[in-house]
């Protein structure tokens, strides 16, 4: 858990916002998330952005003047969150942030942690806690820390410092930083109680990352250098620390994913163009042999279900919109590598979820009495096949239901923006 006193400010705020309408999802089958097991034929009341009661259907009476939804035949699990998201800054389009935080609604993406700040995001994060504006909540890092905005052990100590009285949620490490630099950081982070987290310098490594507390690796940075997984795999157990794996936008890093394909994928409308056209300059640099890329994505795959056996603590994360990951639809191309790396479908739904809660400190992840509202309702099983979360008939958050028609609608504006980008004729 790492809730801080930004955090803490933007639950209290969540906490005053919670007294809209009641709604009532009536006969849903609940997917609670605490275990693996669906409650068939319930009634949850939620009561403005807070879940008031779950039980029996037969046993339920409304309450007067309540929204009521029919979730028969449906299945309620609480909202999706992206751990590892970046939101359009200063030098993007007008409006981009708030489109892609409808882009994350439309596919039951509740909650972010964006891991690249700017003053811009604080404003969001306070206009979305406090109601003012439609998304997920956010939880976002500082601009990050790298060798050059760091240079010295007194330059990281300064960092951080500001970063903390800016008021972000936590600091972010990049690669580049001196071993003596990562140190002050970590220290100073520890001493002001806010979190760090990021990727594993290669002047650290992995070890001494996480005894130095960093609390979550990105992209199973340092792993693969470490080799010796079993060994990697304990120590991540010990430390406590957490895994934001991000396997789909490596596989598209890692160059194994064609170009057609990449170009045909029907969420690409969503984005302005040029962002299309800077991935495609970023994937004309080269790639490694494509023998050692599917040597790197086995390792990857097999690294994930290691730490999932472990029970080591996993949490989903995409890192969209980076080469052809759009958000929110990126959250169905992640869950589809996690299933082919052997992670049965609850644990891939409890790293969006239940593990999510565990993270923020937020009392969010779960369907029970007290847990927030933020849910979302889907017409298939997820527990039968996580790709059913694709399946979306509505999403509820801040106290607000959201019908498919509704997210359609809200989709279909974007997708209309001029300057997006649109599939050439040819591409299949």
């Amino acid at each position: 858990m790492f809730i801080g006193p930004t955090v803490a400010a933007a639950l209290a705020l969540w906490i005053s916002n919670a007294s809209g309408g009641v709604v009532a999802i009536r006969n849903v089958n609940v997917v609670p998330m605490d275990v693996e097991r669906v409650d068939a034929a319930q009634t949850v009341i939620l009561r403005g952005a807070t879940i008031e009661s779950v039980g029996p259907a037969r046993k339920a009476s409304l309450p007067r003047g309540a929204t009521v939804i029919d979730g028969r035949g449906k299945y309620l699990l609480p909202g999706l969150s992206d751990m590892h998201a970046h939101l359009a800054g200063p030098g993007d389009p007008p409006g981009m942030a708030e489109a892609e935080l409808i882009l994350f609604l439309a596919n039951g993406v509740t909650t972010i942690r964006n891991m690249r700040g700017f003053p811009s995001h604080l404003v969001l994060r306070g206009k979305v806690a406090r109601g003012e504006l439609l998304g997920p909540a956010i939880i976002t890092a500082g601009p990050g820390l790298d060798g050059q905005s760091a240079k010295s052990p007194a330059e990281g100590d300064f960092a951080v410092r500001e970063h903390k009285s800016l008021g972000y949620d936590l600091i972010k490490v990049l690669p580049g930083l001196s071993l003596p630099a990562y140190d002050a950081i970590a220290q100073t982070a520890r001493q002001l109680k806010i979190p760090f987290a990021g990727h594993v310098p290669p002047g650290v490594g992995l070890l001494h990352a996480l005894d130095a507390g960093q609390q979550t690796i990105e992209h199973l940075d340092g792993y693969l250098e470490h080799k010796k997984f079993a060994e990697a795999v304990r120590h991540t157990i010990d430390a406590g620390a957490w895994n934001c794996p991000t396997m789909a936008v490596m596989e598209a890093n890692l160059g194994l994913v064609d170009e057609a394909a990449l170009l045909a994928r029907p969420e690409l409308e969503y984005v302005p163009r040029p962002f299309v056209d800077l991935w495609l300059k970023i994937r004309s640099y080269g790639n490694p042999p494509r023998a050692v890329s599917q040597r790197m994505h086995a390792n990857r795959m097999a690294l994930l279900k290691a730490l999932n056996d472990g029970d080591a603590r996993i949490l989903m994360g995409t890192d969209s919109p980076q080469l052809f990951n759009v958000p929110g639809f990126s959250i169905r191309r992640e869950t589809q590598l996690m299933k082919e790396a052997g992670l049965k479908p609850f644990d891939i739904l409890r790293s969006a979820t239940l593990r999510a809660g565990q993270y923020t400190g937020r009392p969010c992840g779960t369907i029970q009495p007290g847990q927030c509202a933020d849910v979302i309702l889907l017409d298939a099983d997820p527990l039968k096949d996580v790709l059913n979360l694709s399946r979306l008939a509505g999403v509820i958050v801040q106290g607000r239901w959201l019908p498919r028609s509704d997210l359609q609608r809200r989709l279909k504006a974007i997708r209309e923006r001029p300057g997006n980008y649109r599939r050439r004729a040819g591409v299949p």
